[in-house]
């Protein structure tokens, strides 16, 4: 998936946004729900301009520039102005700040991040439906040859519903892959149920358009 899409992540104490490609999220963010821990465990809160400007932690962004190859403006900034404005940081570093935040947030961060592979299960959902595309302008009996955009747009509807099924009623230009109810599960969901479909149709199982949405709703 060539976009870089800004996500919208659950952790167990709230959410968190992050850019899938880039992999940069925002560190105030971080902070809000990492602090929330604290306070849960007792603790007091971490300033996080203290906390960036602290030797160890500048050290650290010198370590990540250099090994990435990439400037230090580049790993932590500000985007925004006023009360709208957030600070943001590449992953290398929100996983250093939430482990300085609390071992119980560091290892929800680590989980999600690295273990479930959530940013790279977005952008493979994003280009095997790409694949799902071209496999109904190619396979599809009565699409060959044919504009298919709405077919695309329907596809993705059935599909929607089918792994969301409690949701009633999707917010009108909410893109439901880039907030905090795709989860890990609702992630994989799509790249394997997409999978299975263009299998199907690269294989001649599928017999025309209505077929295909019937056979959504049947995985």
């Amino acid at each position: 998936m060539k976009t870089n899409q800004l996500m919208t992540v659950a952790l167990p104490n709230g959410t968190l946004d992050i850019y899938h490609k880039t992999a940069v999220g925002s560190l105030t963010d971080l902070f809000n729900l990492g602090n929330g821990q604290r306070i849960l465990d007792g603790k007091k809160a971490i300033n996080q301009t203290l906390f960036i400007k602290s030797k160890a932690t500048q050290e650290f962004i010198q370590i990540i520039a250099k090994e990435l190859g990439i400037q230090p403006e580049e790993i932590v900034f500000s985007k925004g102005k006023g009360k709208g404005s957030k600070t943001y940081a590449q992953l290398h570093f929100l996983i250093y700040a939430a482990e300085k935040l609390s071992p119980t947030f560091h290892f929800h961060v680590i989980d999600t991040f690295l273990n479930k592979h959530l940013l790279q299960l977005r952008d493979d959902g994003g280009n095997v439906f790409k694949a799902l595309n071209l496999a109904i302008d190619q396979w599809l009996p009565d699409r060959k040859g044919k504009h298919n955009m709405g077919c695309y747009i329907q596809i993705a509807t059935v599909l929607r519903a089918k792994i969301f099924p409690e949701i009633e009623n999707f917010e009108i230009g909410v893109n439901i892959w880039n907030t905090n109810r795709a989860t890990h599960d609702k992630q994989y969901l799509r790249e394997d149920y997409e999978d299975k479909l263009v299998s199907f149709l690269k294989a001649g199982l599928i017999r025309d358009f209505a077929h295909l949405k019937d056979v959504i709703t049947t995985l």
